[in-house]
This record gives structure tokens, sequence and C-alpha cells, in this order.
């Protein structure tokens, strides 16, 4: 079973790539009332992750066939992109004619990585911020008859109303509205009795209609074979999503339409097993030693998936610090895929805000 690894990636600090968000963001952003500069120093800041998540891949999934990058600019300078393994993409590459580029919503990227050219028919799509915390086979990700085995948290999409990212969770609402719109679902929810669903519970059982599962925020598997019915399903919510280069309120989650669908045609099964671990930065700095230690223990603890994710918190300690500190002694030793020189020299400034 031939599986590749896709992740993509942008560098903040590309002047070729700074320009033009700078533009269209002064005239989508600031009218909406969101900062281009938080936006910016949040979303697109680089601390090294993927190279970190790209010697957890070697340690960890030796049997990936190979690794497409999919940037808007140029690729890191310590990737050593003439490895037949590694295959740089654009945006230009995957985004169907008739879409105006370029284009910094992920929600959208996501939906056309199954156009690059070469990909395998089962991939596994990382963030940068994703990690493999223990050692993988091909059945983490695809069982024995290749269907592909999702991570799904035991919790329902609530979508509270959240001040500090109000457009995500309406990208939520959205999600779970198109889904139930054009699925007949099959597979009942799972949920823990830890949480206060109950008036949530009440509220939906009189709309004849429970609310849905949400994807782990971790490296999760897809099939390039069933991406073309999905988006044709979904085309409308697609065409709203592509309104703007942005995120935006009325915006649809295509990865976790994808996942319901592949479930209910047989190409998917979901997994509730707890094997991972999602380190937010709004927790780590009350006690930072702590959060070191669980994910130097995460191998020994069964906790295979990671994900280092800063969410929309900008304070606390010095997360870039934290990182690096944190994943050189878990993954200090260069992969094959760094260029020599950079393997051995000093981190790069980080990214600060304009």
């Amino acid at each position: 079973m031939e599986i590749d690894a896709v992740y993509t990636w942008v560098n903040a600090l590309d002047p070729a790539w700074r320009r033009p968000y700078e533009h269209f963001a002064a005239l989508e952003l600031k009218p909406r009332g969101r900062d281009p500069a938080t936006v910016t120093s949040i979303r697109h800041t680089d601390n090294d992750e993927l190279r970190y998540s790209l010697r957890s891949l070697e340690r960890y999934a030796p049997f990936i066939r190979r690794i497409h990058l999919v940037v808007d600019g140029a690729p890191p300078q310590w990737l050593d992109t003439s490895s037949p393994e590694i295959h740089v993409v654009n945006h230009q590459e995957i985004f169907p004619e008739g879409y105006a580029l370029p284009v910094f919503s992920s929600l959208l990227i996501e939906a056309f990585l199954c156009r690059i050219p070469g990909l395998a028919e089962r991939y596994v799509y990382f963030n940068d911020d994703m990690l493999l915390g223990g050692s993988c086979t091909e059945r983490d990700f695809f069982d024995e008859r290749g269907r592909a085995v999702v991570r799904m948290k035991p919790e329902l999409i609530h979508a509270p109303r959240d001040p500090d990212d109000l457009i995500y969770y309406e990208i939520l609402r959205n999600t779970e509205r198109g889904i139930r719109r054009r699925l007949r679902l099959t597979h009942p929810p799972r949920f823990t009795a830890r949480r206060p669903w109950m008036p949530m519970l009440l509220r939906r059982l009189l709309q004849d209609r429970l609310s849905l599962n949400m994807m782990v925020h971790i490296a999760q598997p897809y099939q390039r074979a069933l991406w073309p019915i999905c988006l044709e399903m979904f085309r409308a919510e697609l065409a709203i999503l592509a309104r703007s280069r942005f995120r935006h309120r009325r915006g649809f989650w295509l990865n976790l339409a994808y996942q319901y669908l592949a479930r209910e045609r047989g190409a998917a099964v979901f997994s509730y097993e707890p094997s991972d671990m999602v380190v937010w930065r709004s927790l780590v700095f009350a006690n930072p030693a702590l959060h070191k230690a669980r994910l130097q223990e995460a191998a020994r603890s069964g906790i295979k998936f990671l994900c280092l994710n800063d969410g929309l918190d900008t304070t606390g300690g010095d997360w870039g610090r934290f990182i690096e500190e944190t994943l050189s002694e878990m993954l200090g030793a260069p992969s094959r895929w760094e260029k020599a020189c950079a393997a051995s020299a000093p981190p790069a400034p980080k990214a600060l805000a304009p």
C-alpha cells in the first residue's frame, strides 16, 4: 500500500508572500474588524515546526513513500528540495481555473490537495504543527481493507460563541448543517457524560437529530478517489467558501465533510481511541515543565500523534522557545531531508508581527 504525506506551509517573512497578503488583508480583513497583523502573527508565524515534524516522520513512519509540501512562495531554506522524496507544489498547480489567487484560507487550500501531481491514492495530511510521537505502521492510518482510520473526538460540535475565534465556530455550524443536508447519516455520534451536554441534547432531540463529532486536530488520512465526489456533493458550500481569500463566517470545512462522506461510503472508519495529544499554547505557560515532560513521555505513554497548536492566544511566554527547547530534545537528529549546513545552523529569527 503506497501512502504519501502532504504538508501545507507558508513563510510569513517572504516578501513575495507578504506583499499580496497585506494588500488583500487591507481590503477584506479590516472592513470585517479583524487586524491583519494579528492574523499574520498567529496563523502564519513559523517556529520551525515543519523541521521537527519531518524528523518525526522519518523516525516513526518510514513507510511513507513521498512528501508533498504545498507552498505559496519559496520552501524553507533548510529543506533539501533536490531529494526525490520531496515534492514542492505551488498553489497554482492544484487550484482549478477560475479561482482567484493568492488564497490565504487553509480550508480552501485543503479542498484541492487531491489535485497534487503524482500524489498517491492514499495520503496523510499534516499541518506543520502536527508530529508523530511514536512508532506507526500503515494500519495506524489505513486498515487491512484500505479504509482510512479517522481519529475523532468523543465530543459533540457544540460551537459556543467564543469571542476569540467566532469565525471558526460559525464555520463548524455551517459544516454540521451542510453534512446533515447532503448526507443520510447512519452512525450515531459519540459523547462522554463528563461535559454538560444535557441542555443541548434536549434541544437537538426536539429537532430529531444530534450534533456531529469533531476530528482530532492531528494528521489524518484521505483517499484521492473520493474527493471529486465530495467536491461535487458540496459544490454550493465550496462556492461560498471561495468568495473570500480568507476564512469567513459563511465558510465550510470540507475536510470534515469528506470524512463523514467517506464513512458513509465505506471508505473510512472512525476511531475514538485516545492515541493523541494536542498541546495548546493557552495551557502550556501555566506549567511549561509539566507539558514539556508530557510531550517527551508521549511515546512511552502510547501516544502516537501530537500537535503543538498556538490557537489564537499570543499571551504567556515565548512559544517559539518552548517548541525549540522541547522538540530539540525529542527530535534532535536532523532528517535526511535537511541540508547539511542548515541542519547545524542556529535557528532562524522568529517571525515578528508587522
